[in-house]
């Protein structure tokens, strides 16, 4: 658009008056400099090595505000599911690490660099080991297609690309934009990337050899927690309805053949034992609708947790000038709503909110190639 815009410009030269001409010439330079900026951006890009490092400042974030569940047991599980997942990624070299949050609500979380997060809610109502793989898969996309780097790029290219040798863990812009990450990353992805991640998590799990209607039965769940929330109607605002996205993710199992996998419901009823609070407590907190799930305003960064945000760098820079890179929902869109009432998945919440401590140390979890190949006989998967 603004080399169209420069040649247009160009062309009505040759008719102008020259003071006409003086004052075109202005507006051709303001084009060429922002052709080169244009130009400057878009050749900026996160290395690897980058991408892990902000990935860990974003998860910092995360498990600072939600806890992590020091459950060795099923974080072994989950990273032996998450394992075979990865293999199937087209970025299996990665560092992929697999977080359960000590969080009732139902949700889950990808973070740049392989940080997969899932709540406990979300593993207490997931009912096979197809569906967390459907879960894991679908998080999985939104690293492997780099959906937070491109929203980072789009938001902050130009800062990032005039300071990118200040890029560095802990200075002022790399905190800014973890900061600015994880805040998005917990409001949630936008329609398209979450279709995307819909339908690449369905493909990998199926090539795994998982069924891949587990995704689609996960999303059937949040249904289900949903039904009947007055909030219901802001759910899903700017967000595909769940029926549409288990429509599109049926068509496309079925276009493509992807059944015929295995669901493993026993296996995981034996590693992952988290029972759903009784209907008297007021069932299952869902949060907001975004990502997998959803999340809700209330869930981003605290605001001490961010206090630094607000404070300009030697070069003038500030979080506070920035746009939100996903370009979310207003706050009625991400409330926190929940299946009824506003009762939790597993037991209460430990946390600030009840003046509990949160934990959030990673559950480090080391996995040899022997151990990952045996789970995938021992479940019949590729």
């Amino acid at each position: 658009m603004i080399r169209q815009t420069l040649a247009i410009l160009v062309l009505l030269a040759s008719a102008l008056p020259a003071d006409a001409q003086f004052n075109l010439n202005k507006i051709k330079k303001a084009v060429d400099t922002a052709t080169e900026v244009a130009e400057v951006v878009d050749d900026f890009t996160f290395s690897e090595a980058e991408e892990i490092e902000l990935g860990l400042a974003i998860s910092n974030r995360i498990r600072a505000r939600y806890g992590v569940a020091q459950d060795v047991d099923v974080t072994r599980y989950m990273s032996l599911v998450g394992a075979t997942v990865a293999q199937k990624s087209g970025r299996p070299s990665i560092p992929w690490r697999w977080i359960v949050l000590d969080s009732d609500i139902v949700n889950a979380f990808a973070a740049p660099g392989g940080y997969v997060h899932v709540t406990r809610g979300a593993l207490a109502v997931i009912k096979s080991e197809a569906e967390l793989a459907g879960v894991l898969a679908h998080e999985a996309a939104h690293i492997t297609r780099k959906h937070t780097l491109k929203a980072l790029q789009k938001s902050l290219g130009m800062e990032l690309a005039q300071n990118q040798a200040s890029f560095t863990v802990g200075s002022a812009l790399f905190e800014a934009a973890a900061d600015q990450a994880a805040r998005a990353v917990l409001a949630g992805f936008g329609q398209s990337e979450e279709l995307e991640a819909d339908q690449v998590g369905v493909e990998i799990a199926a090539r795994v050899g998982y069924q891949a209607a587990g995704l689609t039965n996960f999303l059937g769940t949040l249904n289900a927690l949903t039904a009947g929330s007055s909030s219901s109607s802001a759910l899903f605002r700017s967000h595909p309805e769940t029926d549409e996205r288990i429509k599109k993710l049926n068509k496309t199992i079925r276009q493509n053949h992807l059944d015929g996998g295995v669901w493993l419901a026993e296996r995981y009823a034996v590693y992952v034992t988290y029972e759903v609070a009784a209907a008297s407590t007021g069932g299952p907190g869902v949060a907001g609708g975004r990502g997998v799930a959803g999340s809700s305003e209330g869930d981003a960064p605290a605001e001490d947790e961010v206090a630094e945000e607000d404070k300009e760098d030697d070069g003038g820079f500030s979080l506070a000038k920035l746009v939100n890179p996903f370009a979310m929902g207003e706050e009625e869109e991400s409330a926190e709503v929940t299946g009824a009432g506003a009762g939790r998945a597993v037991g209460e919440e430990a946390g600030e909110d009840e003046g509990g401590v949160k934990t959030t140390e990673i559950v480090e979890i080391q996995l040899t190639p022997s151990e990952i190949g045996a789970f995938q006989r021992e479940g019949g998967l590729k």
